[in-house]
């Protein structure tokens, strides 16, 4: 197994441990689970633009679309700690990597994008990942 998949499935672990905690341990806050589920969901939205950097090529099309994950997480961030309604940041997040995941899907059927990454990494981790966040709304 490639070690990219390997590392963005263990990637979805902690969010499983938040789920789990919130519904069934109790040992965590509530708004520390939240806070720390969006903090983790920014990170790997980030990793998920900065895919599509590639330095081969000068195209500057790549390097906007890879850079706009980085400053929609930044901008999540820092509502975030001007106490910006946490469910609201978790749903435009939601809203944001199902875009990013149409858009790389098109890019798949236009051939500009792997589909066989899409298929085999971008459309479950996605997927899972927007369904624990929603999850974790619910906590």
């Amino acid at each position: 197994m490639n070690v990219k998949y390997l590392v963005s499935y263990l990637g979805l672990v902690p969010f499983f441990f938040l789920i789990i905690d919130g519904f069934f341990l109790g040992m965590l806050d509530q708004n520390f689970i939240i806070t720390t589920s969006i903090m983790m969901a920014c990170i790997i939205f980030t990793f998920i633009g900065a895919y599509n950097w590639d330095f081969k090529k000068d195209n500057i099309f790549l390097e906007i679309y890879g850079f706009i994950p980085s400053l929609l997480s930044m901008i999540i961030l820092i509502l975030n700690l001007f106490k910006f309604d946490q469910m609201n940041l978790i749903l435009l997040l939601v809203g944001f990597l199902l875009m990013q995941l149409s858009i790389d899907f098109y890019r798949a059927l236009k051939f500009t994008f792997p589909m066989s990454y899409f298929i085999k990494l971008r459309l479950p981790v996605t997927g899972l990942l927007c369904m624990s966040l929603v999850i974790i709304s619910n906590i």
